[in-house]
């Protein structure tokens, strides 16, 4: 029943603004919930979610963000929970056989929209104090999504300013999960920061459309 009001919450939460970005979060964040819970289903509902968002692995390259591959035939990420529900259930033939259909899917990415190909998530650990900055551009009356997925091990601190150093979005304090909206009324370049406001190093998913 926890997972459940879990998974109620997280659905809630995505409903009052869905996007590609949202999506990705929200199956990164109820794969925390089956793990603590041990659900297979719930995890495979997670890789589910991930694999519809079309997200794709990027790098931080001269301060921007870029995809660092082409469209792949499988998403890494999708895989690996997909193989995280089959171990939760290792005699479930039902798991077994949606763990290996989702593996073989194909990512649904994005190629050349407005802001690259599809949206982008990359990972890095955070050393305690730590902070890691880059600068998207966005186009005016379009909607930009930044969001971050902590691993609970400390807080997190993301924040975006316009080019002038004028404050658009700051979420900090105890937040494992971040996300900063916005909408541009006109084409300009915004830099972001996200540091560990904790004490011990944690791993974070960051996510941007």
């Amino acid at each position: 029943m926890k997972a459940l009001a879990a998974l109620v919450c997280l659905l809630s939460a995505a409903a009052a603004g869905p996007s590609s970005i949202e999506d990705a979060t929200l199956g990164f964040r109820l794969a925390e919930v089956a793990r603590r819970s041990h659900d297979a289903d719930l995890m495979l509902a997670a890789a589910r979610l991930i694999a519809a968002s079309g997200v794709r692995n990027a790098v931080l390259h001269n301060g921007s963000l870029a995809v660092s591959e082409a469209l792949p035939d499988a998403s890494p990420e999708v895989a690996a929970l997909s193989e995280e529900a089959r171990l939760m259930a290792p005699m479930d033939t039902r798991i077994a056989e949606e763990a290996d259909r989702l593996r073989r899917a194909r990512p649904k990415g994005i190629i050349g929209g407005s802001w690259g190909s599809g949206p982008l998530q990359f990972r890095e650990m955070l050393a305690p104090g730590g902070t890691i900055r880059w600068t998207v551009e966005a186009r005016g009356a379009e909607t930009a999504l930044v969001s971050a997925i902590g691993d609970g091990d400390a807080g997190l601190h993301l924040r975006v300013v316009d080019g002038r150093g004028r404050p658009i979005c700051d979420q900090k304090g105890d937040s494992h999960y971040p996300l900063c909206r916005w909408s541009p009324p006109t084409a300009g370049r915004y830099r972001v920061s996200l540091a560990n406001a904790g004490r011990v190093p944690t791993r974070v998913v960051v996510l941007s459309n």
